[in-house]
C-alpha cells in the first residue's frame, strides 16, 4: 500500500498493511536531525530528505500566503492579518505582541485576500512531488486562535461574558475568510483539510464546554460541512484536554483528532471509547517520554500505541506535537525502529 492508501483506509477504519505514522518537527529540531544524520535537501522542497527519512504519511499544504509573514524587527514578525509575533524564544510561532482590536473597532481590521493566486501558487508542485502521500491542506488559527490574536486572549474571554454580539461579529468575519479558502481548494487534488484551533489547557478547556458550544461550535460546523461538501476529510488540531467536547466534534463532522496529548488525556481510554467513531493522530509524549525517556521507554510507548491502533483502528501514530529540539536523536531513532519494523 502507498502512504496515501494506508491513511485513507486507516481513518475509515479499514485494514492496512502497517499502521501509518507522521512525525513533524519544529524548525530547530529539523535542523538537528538533518545535521546528525547527514541529510541534505537537493531540490526545491525544504526538508524533503528529512520527511523521507522519517517515513511520513501526510503531506501538508499551507494556506497562508508564503511571503505574507515578514520580519519587521529582530525577532518580531508580522502575519498577513497584521498581528505581530515575538519569536525571540519560540522560533516557529512566537508570542502575540500587539492588539489590533483593543477597542473592538472592526473598521481597523484589514482582512487578507483568501483567493489571491500567490496563496496557492506552490500547491501543484508539492502535490505532484508527494503524490504517494495523503495530502492535507492546513488552515491555521481557523477561528478562536485568530480571534484572540486580533483581540487579545484576556479581552476575548471577557467578551464571552460581556460582549456577545462583538464575538459573533468577529467570528463571522473569520469564518467567512476560512470558507473562502476552502472554496479556493477545489481545483487541487487534496485529501483532507486540517483546521488548527486550540481551546484546551493541560487540565481542561480554556472556556466552559457550554461557552464553547455557544460561541465556537456553530462556526466550526460551517467550516467542517464545507470541507465535507467538497469531498475532504476533516482533521483538526487542538492542544489540551478537550475530552468534554469530543462527542460534539464527532457530531459536527470531525474525522481525525490531533494531537491526543498523553499528559492531558488518557490515550488508551479515549481511543477505546471513540474507536470506530473518531480517528486519532498523535499520542507519543513530547513532554516526558521522547525528551526524557530512554530509548527502551520510547520503544515501549510506541508499541503501546501500535497495539491500540491494531485493536481499534483509525489511529495515525505521531508525537503529540511538532518535536522540539530537546528530544535526543537516539530517541527518534528508537521511535522509527519500532514504526519501520512493526
Amino acid at each position: 500500500m502507498t502512504e496515501k492508501e494506508r491513511v485513507r483506509n486507516c481513518i475509515h477504519f479499514k485494514g492496512t498493511d502497517i499502521v501509518p505514522w507522521q512525525i513533524d518537527c519544529t524548525s530547530e529540531m529539523a535542523g538537528i536531525i538533518m545535521k546528525k544524520r547527514g541529510l541534505h535537501d537537493d531540490g526545491p522542497f525544504t526538508h524533503r530528505r528529512l520527511f523521507d527519512f522519517l517515513g511520513n504519511h501526510l503531506s501538508y499544504l499551507r494556506t497562508d500566503s508564503p511571503h505574507s509573514t515578514v520580519e519587521i524587527a529582530p525577532g518580531i514578525w508580522r502575519d498577513e492579518w497584521g498581528v505581530l509575533w515575538d519569536r525571540s524564544i519560540d522560533k516557529d510561532i512566537g508570542a502575540q505582541a500587539n492588539c489590533i482590536l483593543e477597542h473592538m473597532d472592526m473598521g481597523s481590521l484589514n482582512i487578507p485576500n483568501p483567493r489571491s493566486e500567490e496563496r496557492y501558487a506552490h500547491f501543484n508542485s508539492l502535490i505532484d512531488a508527494y503524490s504517494h502521500r495523503y495530502t492535507v491542506a492546513k488552515i491555521s488559527r481557523c477561528l478562536f486562535e485568530r480571534a484572540w490574536s486580533l483581540r487579545g486572549m484576556e479581552n476575548l474571554l471577557i467578551d464571552f461574558v460581556q460582549n456577545h454580539s462583538f464575538v459573533h461579529e468577529l467570528f463571522e468575519v473569520i469564518t467567512d475568510f476560512a470558507l473562502q479558502i476552502i472554496a479556493a481548494l477545489k481545483p487541487f487534488t487534496i485529501d483532507a483539510v486540517r483546521f488548527s484551533d486550540d481551546w484546551g489547557g493541560q487540565l481542561g478547556m480554556l472556556m466552559s464546554p457550554d461557552a464553547w458550544r455557544h460561541f465556537i461550535k456553530p462556526y466550526l460546523a460551517k467550516l467542517y460541512a464545507k470541507a465535507h461538501e467538497q469531498g475532504y476529510a476533516v482533521f483538526i488540531h487542538c492542544c489540551g484536554n478537550i475530552v468534554d467536547v469530543l462527542d460534539d466534534l464527532i457530531e459536527i463532522g470531525v474525522d481525525v483528532f490531533n494531537p491526543l496529548q498523553p499528559e492531558t488525556m488518557d490515550v488508551s481510554r479515549v481511543v477505546g471509547r471513540y474507536g470506530g467513531r473518531l480517528g486519532f493522530n498523535g499520542g507519543l509524549s513530547i513532554q516526558h517520554t521522547l525528551p526524557f525517556g530512554t530509548p527502551s521507554m520510547v520503544r515501549e510507548e510506541v508499541r503501546n500505541r501500535l497495539r491500540l491502533a491494531r485493536e481499534y483502528g483509525g489511529y495515525i501514530i505521531a508525537p503529540s506535537h511538532d518535536m522540539p529540539p530537546d528530544i535526543p536523536v537516539e530517541n527518534i531513532d528508537a521511535m522509527l525502529d519500532v514504526l519501520y519494523n512493526q
